[in-house]
């Protein structure tokens, strides 16, 4: 089994690492991050997880199936408004992912939120 690399069609990666890597029915998310530090956690969350969720579908998964989330924010202080934005992406019912959120990051470009995940997906 090799691994294979999921490039995202609309990103552009800032450095060397790719979007995803599909190993088996395993897909690693690398971390994903808002466009503007100027803009609020809530926001910054928001297009982490949209481009996750994109991320996810191009390598033929879906939020549903992700199986951990690492999240790193800027602040203890972030956390809330960070949380009330990512729980929006699950369904409470189906129950969220496994989770760590560290804060204290110092994040590219000043940013406040990185969200990373693995998620399963078909082989």
């Amino acid at each position: 089994m090799k691994p294979e690399i999921i490039k995202f069609k609309s990103e552009g990666a800032v450095g060397p690492y790719s979007n995803a890597v599909k190993y088996g029915n395993l897909l690693f998310v690398s971390g994903q991050t808002g466009d503007d530090p100027a803009t609020s956690v809530g926001q910054q969350t928001k297009e982490a997880m949209d481009c996750i969720k994109a991320i996810l579908a191009e390598a033929g998964s879906t939020m549903d199936d992700i199986i951990k989330c690492q999240i790193f924010i800027r602040t203890q202080d972030d956390f809330a408004e960070m949380n009330d934005v990512y729980r929006t992406y699950f369904d409470e019912a189906k129950g969220f992912p496994a989770r760590i959120c560290t804060y204290g990051a110092k994040l590219y470009d000043g940013l406040a939120v990185e969200i990373t995940c693995v998620a399963a997906v078909e082989e």
